[in-house]
């Protein structure tokens, strides 16, 4: 009875692990892309060039909210700037912390891009979880005028965010602030 317990717990450890890997190929090859709102908002990580040219060609991508920062000279940058101006796409840089809990001041100037930016928007980061999925959900609020419970999904494992370890500072910052739908003021 022993043996055929641990054998059962053995096949769904490796049907996890397997499952987990293809979920993860998946997210690479796709570059973690998903639909916030059809035709206005999409998340992903950091496209690769190909990557960007397909998204930019097939969504209308018209602008790029850059949540690592800007860093000229790293190969990734300059391929995101080149393409953004080859198609004529309005980008946006701006650091937010992928590990501590984002300043309300920077917070609100991602809200007033959200809102002025030509859409649809691309809104990306390092691996499209974390960083991403807390802009996103401010977008589900102020944007779609979603309830902050239903916004709360783009945090989500099915993005790749594990809310724990220092990547929870997104969660914690997200759960621990209230933001006003209609003007976007965070209290």
């Amino acid at each position: 009875m022993f043996k055929r317990a641990v054998k059962v717990f053995l096949i769904f450890v490796i049907f996890l692990i397997g499952i987990s890997g293809l979920y993860y190929a998946y997210n690479w090859f796709t570059g973690n892309f998903h639909t916030v709102t059809a035709n206005e908002a999409y998340r992903s990580k950091q496209l690769n060039k190909k990557q960007l040219d397909c998204y930019i060609n097939k969504y209308g991508i018209k602008s790029i909210l850059n949540l690592r920062g800007d860093e000229p000279g790293a190969k990734w940058y300059e391929d995101e700037i080149n393409i953004s101006s080859y198609y004529g796409v309005k980008h946006y840089d701006f650091e937010l912390p992928a590990m501590f809990e984002p300043e309300g001041k920077d917070m609100i100037q991602i809200i007033n891009i959200l809102k002025t930016a030509p859409k649809p928007i691309l809104i990306h980061c390092l691996g499209g979880a974390d960083r991403s999925g807390l802009v996103s959900a401010i977008w589900k609020i102020v944007i779609d005028k979603e309830p902050k419970e239903k916004a709360a999904r783009q945090l989500s494992i099915f993005y790749g965010h594990m809310p724990f370890g220092k990547a929870r500072a997104m969660d914690k910052w997200f759960y621990s602030h209230n933001i006003d739908s209609q003007t976007g003021n965070i209290y």
